[in-house]
């Protein structure tokens, strides 16, 4: 079985970084493609709680530079 990002948007703005990691999954491989469903539908807010890939997404990777440099090619 084959797991698709799932965003869905949320009816209030998250307002805290605190409370950012409750609704997304910031080091998901799909982030970035989440966030341009959220943008292209309007969405003022939009969270990852009810995508399958939410829970399974790794934490962060040792070196943020790394990171953002592996995904640029994504």
């Amino acid at each position: 079985m084959t797991l698709y990002p799932h965003p869905s948007p949320l009816s209030q703005l998250i307002r805290s970084e605190t409370v950012v990691s409750g609704h997304r999954s910031l080091y998901c491989f799909h982030y970035d493609g989440c966030l341009d469903v959220a943008v292209k539908h309007d969405w003022d807010s939009w969270s990852c709680e009810k995508c399958p890939l939410f829970q399974a997404e790794a934490g962060p990777r040792d070196h943020a530079n790394s990171f953002a440099n592996d995904r640029r090619g994504a």
